[in-house]
């Protein structure tokens, strides 16, 4: 696995976490099932973009 998919995964992973788990816990909103799948594929495309992005950075510096 190339290193930029690794980690823009790993970003997806740590934003879903954050997006769909703990900002829901503190607003006291509930979980429903077709939020929580739809935010899967949605953050996967979302860090896959920001790990691009930073190794594109890069390449140019």
């Amino acid at each position: 696995m190339k290193k930029w998919v690794r980690s823009g995964l790993v970003w997806g992973g740590i934003l879903y976490f954050i997006t769909m788990v703990l900002f829901p816990l503190f607003d006291h909103e509930r979980f429903t099932l077709t939020k929580i799948l739809l935010g899967i594929p949605l953050w996967i495309v979302v860090g896959l973009i920001i790990g691009y992005l930073i190794v594109r950075k890069k390449k140019k510096t």
